[in-house]
């Protein structure tokens, strides 16, 4: 009967909640931060502080991208490969279990593309950011599989911002900005992700995007505002940063994230404890709380961190003007920790200036 009651609890769980999505139009995690447990209140650098924690935000110019893929490319890009190389090979798949296991469950595929520059000015470090977001979502279930949940959005924004020390330990930083957004499937003003029965044509059909228009779909504009703290004392720092997105397109409603953090500098390692999403009440304490690890080695760095119960970690190559990461990490998409994580890797590339 215990066992029972379990089950359906977690079945219940797992059907009730709203996706807790961890990057939107206007916000995302460059690798490290990912790979440190998701820690960006104490930790973000560059000028990528501008998304995160603004009063991080020093001069300096960088232009990257991060691809993020789902665990299961290993799995499927050999064959879809094999598939471009010999269409006739797509009723095969239909039947190789290896590759529909592979496709069950929660997966994304996304690419930022990010750029910016930022200079003294008096006593005041300024500077701006544009980048352009992308991503694909499926949920096939393993109770259902007639149906599968189906998304697809696209973003590009622009922000300006700065940070100032009020004291020798205090800075503040604020940015703002502007940008488009809008969901690729749904292409109707249906809620996201979208709902697919695949045993239905017409039902695939209704929500795919005419895609000689995909640009006309990002039509929805949004404002973006950050705001944050940093306190130091020694090696030890206090932050608190809140985001705010007037119209995040994947719950068609404002986004807010307040997060607060602490972390240690031990020179040649780095502890970073933080709470994310502090004002979400759908969220359970464990799956808000991040810890991370980083470990500076010159040209080599090190990251490694538990993220709503879920490990992570990376490594960064840092050579003058160019650096090439790799991480590993997973993204949680329910209010508990440990429930329903995406396993993702990004492979990022980066030059500073």
């Amino acid at each position: 009967m215990r066992r029972t009651l379990s089950f359906s609890l977690t079945l219940f769980v797992l059907l009730a909640f709203s996706y807790q999505w961890e990057s939107w139009p206007g916000f995302f995690k460059p690798m490290k931060n990912s790979a440190m447990g998701g820690t960006y209140v104490t930790t973000a650098e560059g000028i990528e502080s501008l998304l995160l924690n603004p009063a991080l935000f020093e001069a300096g110019g960088a232009v990257g991208a991060n691809l993020n893929l789902s665990d299961n490319v290993v799995t499927i890009a050999p064959k879809l490969f094999e598939l471009l190389q010999d269409p006739s090979k797509i009723t095969q798949l239909a039947t190789d279990t290896e590759f529909l296991r592979a496709v069950q469950g929660v997966h994304s595929y996304g690419l930022d593309l990010y750029g910016g520059y930022g200079t003294n000015v008096v006593w005041a470090n300024v500077g701006g950011l544009g980048a352009f977001q992308t991503e694909v979502f499926w949920n096939l279930s393993l109770t259902n599989l007639n149906q599968i949940e189906l998304g697809a959005w696209a973003s590009y924004f622009g922000m300006v911002g700065g940070s100032v020390k009020l004291t020798k330990d205090l800075k503040i930083g604020l940015s703002v900005g502007f940008g488009m957004s809008g969901t690729l499937i749904p292409a109707t003003g249906t809620s996201y992700p979208a709902t697919v029965d695949v045993t239905d044509q017409n039902s695939l059909n209704d929500v795919l995007p005419d895609v000689s228009k995909l640009f006309s779909y990002i039509d929805t504009p949004f404002f973006v505002f950050n705001v944050g703290a940093l306190y130091r004392w020694n090696d030890l720092a206090l932050g608190v940063a809140f985001h705010y997105n007037s119209k995040n397109v994947l719950n068609s409603a404002p986004s807010q994230v307040l997060s607060a953090g602490v972390s240690y500098d031990l020179k040649i390692l780095k502890l970073a404890f933080e709470v994310e999403d502090v004002l979400n009440t759908q969220k359970t304490f464990y799956r808000k709380m991040n810890l991370g690890l980083e470990s500076d080695f010159g040209f080599l760095k090190l990251y490694a961190g538990l993220h709503a119960g879920w490990l992570t970690g990376g490594l960064k190559l840092d050579v003058p003007f160019f650096n090439v990461a790799f991480s590993t990490y997973v993204v949680e998409f329910s209010p508990n920790a440990g429930l329903m994580g995406e396993r993702k890797y990004t492979l990022s590339f980066s030059a500073r200036f």
